[in-house]
């Protein structure tokens, strides 16, 4: 794989757009560049025998950070900053028009935190998909199928399940997936537990404690698309405030998102219940985006208003627990500092973006950050608590600013910029994080 990688760099990538599941690519779509000379296209649903084609591709991303003050102080600081490498190669085999096998082995690098490297940030060689894969002969206007093994999942804004892209580290799944497409209807149904991710090779094992269910519908067409779904999580040791124990939480949530001239939205409601313990579940959260892009403008600049909400448990002495449980959110969920995460937050987070020219865009926002319950504490993306309530009655947490750019020169190249500065508000300064993050990273990605 390695040894190959010096000749993929020097074949431009294939013109069709790279998908964030590399699985949902369209080879067929990818394998016309290959008329132009492109060679990495050539081997894009190449055809190696009777009614059999082969699929071969990869991705490769190279990211520098450098955060001042880790955690506003809670943690040691890193001396140069860290420096995280992720490689990934995949095949796809196409057998006849039914049966499909894809695999996709990633390697995941860090050097320099000085806190030590946490379960995204190292994981030596691990399959991230390796699946087998039924399908119906025709899926263009409807069809069915089934995926069985070791796969990605994401849905929908990735704000419930995500593949959890921005971390150094990707999550997988071992899943049985059922799918079914008809016109503007496509239904997922599915049973999955998450990969534990171990820093050593072939070691990532199945969690004994986690497991996920769920349906996920989604209408797409005409201004306003929708996505509804019913999920059924449950751990065995769940870790809350209130202390440690057998978790069953079921969510029920709306997505409604789409655009109408110059305007664009993404809302997503959603209410949990179920038991914790022997306490009830009683969490919900909204979310929210809405955008105005100026296209008459230079630049075409999109103003966007991001307001979103969770909530937090009011008394860890109770019967009831009201922190909302994200279940498997994209990492850098805020933003790239990925410090905060959503539990039990109130925020407020104007946006704009805008191109500077056809390859660069530039994006550059504030937010402002809460807590919705003086109750409960303040948690990592990770789901970590990082400052308990206390005796703490602030509500205020943080206030965020952003500014970013990303530039993508030639098809199958990326790279961006980011430079963020987070001001901690009372509540962390009451909680000893009390020293503003800085953080600065450079990213690097090549698909083929």
């Amino acid at each position: 794989m390695w040894l190959g990688i010096p000749l993929l760099l020097a074949a431009d990538a294939a013109l069709a757009q790279f998908r964030p599941l590399r699985f949902d690519d369209d080879f067929s779509a990818q394998r016309q560049a290959c008329a132009d000379d492109n060679r990495s296209a050539c081997w894009k649903d190449r055809p190696i025998g009777d009614h059999v084609r082969l699929s071969f591709g990869g991705d490769l991303r190279w990211r520098y950070e450098h955060t001042g003050n880790p955690r506003y102080g809670l943690e040691p600081q890193d001396r140069w900053g860290v420096w995280m490498q992720r490689h990934s190669a995949f095949v796809d085999l196409q057998v006849g028009e039914h049966w499909r096998g894809f695999a996709q082995l990633t390697s995941s690098h860090t050097n320099g935190r000085a806190a030590g490297s946490s379960p995204v940030d190292e994981n030596r060689l691990d399959p991230t998909n390796l699946f087998v894969e039924w399908r119906s002969a025709t899926q263009s206007d409807g069809g069915i199928g089934m995926r069985v093994g070791i796969q990605e999942l994401q849905f929908g804004s990735g704000r419930g399940i995500d593949a959890r892209e921005g971390p150094n580290v990707r999550r997988s799944f071992e899943a049985v997936r059922a799918y079914a497409i008809s016109g503007p209807w496509r239904v997922d149904a599915f049973a999955a537990a998450p990969r534990q991710n171990r820093p050593g090779s072939f070691d990532d094992t199945r969690s004994q404690t986690q497991t996920l269910r769920g349906i996920y519908a989604t209408r797409t067409g005409g201004a306003t698309s929708w996505d509804v779904y019913a999920l059924h999580y449950e751990d065995t040791l769940a870790r809350y405030v209130q202390g440690v124990a057998h978790e069953r939480r079921w969510t029920f949530g709306a997505r409604a998102f789409g655009s109408r001239n110059a305007w664009d939205w993404n809302w997503e409601l959603l209410a949990q219940g179920g038991q914790f313990g022997d306490a009830d579940i009683r969490a919900w959260s909204l979310a929210t985006d809405t955008g105005y892009t100026f296209d008459d403008v230079a630049g075409q600049p999109r103003l966007a208003l991001l307001v979103a909400i969770a909530s937090g448990d009011k008394d860890p002495d109770d019967d009831r627990l009201g922190t909302l449980n994200p279940l498997y959110p994209r990492g850098n969920y805020f933003g790239d500092e990925a410090t905060l995460g959503p539990r039990n937050f109130f925020n407020i987070h104007p946006a704009l973006a805008m191109r500077l020219s056809p390859q660069v865009q530039l994006n550059a926002s504030l937010d402002f950050f809460w807590r919705y319950s003086t109750g409960d504490g303040v948690y990592a993306p990770s789901g970590m608590l990082i400052a308990p309530a206390g005796d703490s009655r602030a509500r205020y947490v943080a206030t965020i600013a952003s500014l970013g750019a990303t530039w993508t020169p030639a098809p199958g190249w990326s790279s961006s910029a980011v430079v963020a500065y987070a001001r901690p508000g009372t509540f962390l300064r009451e909680a000893s994080a009390d020293d503003a993050l800085s953080l600065i990273s450079l990213t690097l990605q090549y698909r083929f």
